[in-house]
């Protein structure tokens, strides 16, 4: 029988074991996660979290983080050392985390492998929202995709040269997408050195479309995602593609580029047969009572999918 070092449950991270949360994460290949999320995680001040940390050394052997807002809690990651798992450390992390979002009764909502359906759906997340369908492309791979379609003709500006009240548009323009205030995450999105971000300007000056890229796990690995992608077209989402594969150019040669599809949404109708190849790795979107649907799914051709924020 596996023996569990001896530990105490704690409910707030230090440096070191956030530390531990993100390598862990890195380790397992999380790709549907990246590393903005990783990074801006710690600092958000909706996230919550519960450590199962080892007496001897201050290590993590476990944890449930997840991010309150809107009425709910998002739980964005759940897991234990490959080394203790089956040892039932991972069930008590569960219960306790469940017992303080239930203090608050709060919706619990939460965006798992397809595999785990089945064992999530049996507990405290019944109701099946959604899912998200992976497409997985290389550089030219993408590339090739972008050259099919002409730009829109819009103006677009990367996020760092953009003034601030057209960085305050963009908050406006996600507000109106997905009907939620994201500001506090999205300002560590669009400020992380591990993303970029694209935006296109109607004709009057007033963000109409943005997109953004993310690095995903070490460096090794040589992958980025792209998401969120609100826009009103194929030829939109290409053209902020085409300046975001340019700044995944910069990093070593060979990489890949996930691009997650949600069902129901102008990416799943418009976007996902001409883009191609696509993989069998999907995520379900697991809710304990059915919820309202805030996003405009006809502007959403890829979600956030970030663990620390849900849009859709």
């Amino acid at each position: 029988m596996l023996e569990i070092p001896s530990y105490t449950l704690v409910d707030e991270g230090s440096e070191r074991l956030w530390a531990d949360f993100a390598k862990m994460v890195r380790d397992l290949e999380w790709t549907s996660t990246d590393n903005t999320v990783l990074w801006a995680t710690p600092q958000l001040e909706s996230t919550r979290c519960v450590f199962a940390k080892k007496n001897d050394d201050g290590s993590m052997l476990g944890c449930c983080v997840w991010n309150e807002h809107d009425g709910m809690a998002w739980i964005g990651f759940y897991m234990t050392l490959p080394s203790v798992q089956g040892a039932g450390l991972g069930s008590k992390i569960w219960a306790h985390a469940l017992e303080r979002i239930r203090e608050k009764k709060q919706v619990i909502g939460l965006r798992a492998v397809s595999a785990m359906r089945e064992k999530y759906a049996s507990g405290a997340t019944p109701v099946d929202v959604s899912s998200i369908k992976k497409h997985l492309l290389t550089v030219d791979q993408m590339k090739d995709f972008i050259a099919r379609y002409e730009h829109p003709g819009r103006c677009l500006e990367l996020y760092y040269e953009m003034h601030d009240d057209q960085r305050e548009d963009l908050l406006r323009f996600d507000r109106e997408i997905t009907g939620r205030d994201r500001s506090e995450w999205l300002n560590k999105l669009f400020s992380s050195e591990e993303s970029e971000v694209a935006v296109l300007f109607d004709d009057d000056g007033r963000v109409c479309a943005y997109s953004a890229i993310s690095t995903v796990g070490h460096p090794q690995l040589n992958m980025f995602k792209i998401g969120p992608c609100y826009a009103s077209s194929v030829a939109e989402f290409a053209a902020m593609a085409k300046w975001l594969v340019q700044w995944a150019e910069k990093y070593p040669p060979g990489a890949r580029i996930i691009v997650g599809i949600l069902t129901g949404s102008a990416g799943e109708r418009e976007l996902a047969d001409v883009l191609g190849h696509r993989i069998s790795d999907e995520l379900v979107t697991l809710f304990s009572e059915e919820i309202e649907t805030k996003m405009n799914l006809d502007k959403c051709y890829v979600p956030n999918n970030a663990h620390c924020h849900y849009d859709a």
